[in-house]
């Protein structure tokens, strides 16, 4: 997931791909935020036309049957309409390259490279870092409820090491 004013990055490892495992981590969410938070902060949501996102009606509709989003497509090959993710993609792919098992990665591994990249400056921003512009607009809860934290700036790894130090 991708907000794109504060060009906050998430991430939620997934045992497969299906409309299933995306209600799922909605749903997680939604406990961990309340559902009038997860709407608000999820209004809309932009995606592409994966299966795993072609059932809307699921996925916009909350654990207790109210409506907590709405989900809008991307048009076909117009990867420009996803708002910056794939500078978030590039940095995913600096600490896990092609042909990186994904096997033993856990939520927690996911969670720290999350964090560096967030933690990491961007020039669209003025030089601030994604948390800290998203700390002062979606709010500390809500940042505690992805289970993000600020990394110090010394402290930013975007190598494979990151993981690998943890394995």
């Amino acid at each position: 997931m991708f907000f794109t004013k504060e060009k906050l990055f998430l991430a939620f490892l997934m045992n497969r791909c299906t409309k299933g495992a995306v209600r799922l981590v909605f749903d997680r969410l939604e406990k961990r935020m309340g559902t009038y938070e997860f709407a608000s902060v999820f209004e809309y949501i932009l995606t592409d036309r994966g299966s795993e996102f072609g059932d809307p009606d699921t996925l916009e509709t909350g654990m207790t049957g109210v409506q907590r989003s709405s989900i809008y497509y991307c048009d076909p090959m117009q990867s420009g309409q996803k708002g910056g993710l794939e500078q978030a993609h590039t940095m995913l792919w600096m600490v896990l390259p092609k042909g990186t098992s994904f096997e033993f990665l856990t939520q927690w591994d996911v969670n720290l490279i999350v964090n560096h990249i967030n933690s990491t400056p961007r020039e669209s921003l003025g030089g601030r870092t994604p948390y800290n512009v998203a700390l002062e607009t979606v709010g500390g809860e809500a940042l505690n409820a992805f289970q993000l934290r600020p990394i110090a700036p010394d402290e930013v790894n975007l190598t494979p090491k990151l993981i690998r130090f943890n394995h």
